[in-house]
């Protein structure tokens, strides 16, 4: 049994950077990027796909562990999986709480946080009998389901797929953050409905679009925002201007939820069986 210690935060209300601030030109050219190093991946031809064990067919987050390893979650048991790319099996596993709706899982300061869609976080380390409760006081409403780690502000980032805006005709997205440091929740940035019209999202595509997956390019440090409903992946830089608009083939990505990176630049998206196996596909830079 896992012991259970919980913590609670208050909600910072801090917006640290506007994506509507973002220049025209890069609000309207999908092909533009940043004065770093860049990479570019063919979203069509997958480098290699990994048919994953049954009890991952409802895999729903995803993180770097370790060389040829990836942690993944599912959003039924309160379980982490170690999935070894070279063995293409699960090697090890570790029970970190009862069975809930789990969303997102990463590696941040050699400890692991998995995210759970009312907004909790479940904090622990690989084997420990420890499990920390931390309470974000993120409404549950916003159906969090995005979480990725970013090095450079020591924040967990929380994508959400839902808003709590008065004027329901507005589709925009927020993400939040927790400062591993401060332990406090703070809003991130701000994707307004207007922000993904200008980038060429229209109608349907902008009420589709609900981040179920986020992570940070080890490289370029571009944050890659990956909606499953809509079948949909926005790239945009750490201060929030659009980069790129990548529609994803429904055929290939089936349900897309779960998205990282190894060291290397590397990617991977995970996505859920939709009634068969799950599966990996994996992205090598051009």
């Amino acid at each position: 049994m896992t012991k259970k210690l919980s913590y609670s935060f208050a909600l910072a209300v801090l917006l640290s950077s506007f994506v509507g601030c973002t220049s025209k030109e890069e609000k309207n050219d999908a092909t533009t990027t940043t004065e770093v190093e860049t990479f570019t991946y063919d979203f069509a031809t997958p480098t290699q796909r990994y048919d994953l064990p049954k009890v991952l067919r409802e895999i729903s987050g995803l993180s770097f562990y370790k060389d040829n390893q990836l942690l993944c979650v599912q959003d039924e048991k309160g379980e982490v999986f170690v999935y070894d790319l070279d063995k293409q099996d699960i090697v090890e596993k570790h029970l970190f709480d009862k069975p809930g709706d789990y969303e997102g899982v990463e590696v941040a300061e050699g400890e692991i946080y998995v995210l759970r869609s009312d907004g909790k976080l479940l904090n622990f380390t690989m084997g420990s009998k420890e499990t920390r409760d931390i309470e974000t006081s993120l409404p549950k409403k916003l159906d969090v389901e995005g979480l990725t780690y970013d090095p450079v502000t020591k924040r967990l980032w929380l994508a959400v797929k839902e808003n709590l805006k008065k004027d329901k005709k507005e589709e925009g997205k927020v993400i939040y953050s927790f400062d591993l440091k401060r332990r406090a929740v703070y809003q991130q940035q701000e994707i307004t409905e207007k922000n993904l019209e200008g980038f060429g999202l229209k109608g349907k595509e902008v009420r589709d679009f609900k981040p179920s997956g986020i992570a940070f390019h080890p490289k370029t440090g571009e944050v890659y925002l990956l909606s499953s409903a809509g079948h949909r992946l926005i790239v945009m830089t750490r201060e929030g201007g659009l980069l790129q608009n990548i529609p994803l083939d429904p055929a290939l990505y089936r349900q897309p939820e779960g998205i990282c990176f190894s060291p290397d630049g590397t990617l991977y998206i995970s996505s859920e069986g939709d009634g068969k196996d799950g599966y990996l596909l994996k992205f090598s830079p051009k």
